[in-house]
């Protein structure tokens, strides 16, 4: 399968360019619930989520819920802490 990792889009949630590869797991080990929205005009990323999550993981995406700005903000700060924190 063809890495699309590296290609880049601007985030309308967070205002600036980010690779497909972060919005894969932007979410812990689930994607951003905006990534069909934001990459399958340019990439086949329902294909590629489906082929990269397990079946149980494809569910548990498929069921997220948008949030609010506040709440998403404080998600996005919570991740980046703990990628932090792992990479110590």
């Amino acid at each position: 399968m063809e890495s699309f990792d590296d290609l880049q889009i601007r985030c309308p949630r967070l205002g600036h360019e980010v690779p497909f590869a972060y919005c894969r797991r932007e979410a812990g080990e689930l994607p951003c619930f905006r990534v069909l929205l934001c990459w399958q005009s340019r990439i086949p990323a329902e294909d590629i989520l489906r082929k990269t999550l397990s079946p149980e993981a494809w569910e548990r995406f498929c069921r997220q819920e948008s949030k609010d700005k506040v709440s998403s903000l404080i998600a996005l700060i919570e991740a980046a802490k703990k990628r932090g924190k792992e990479k110590r």
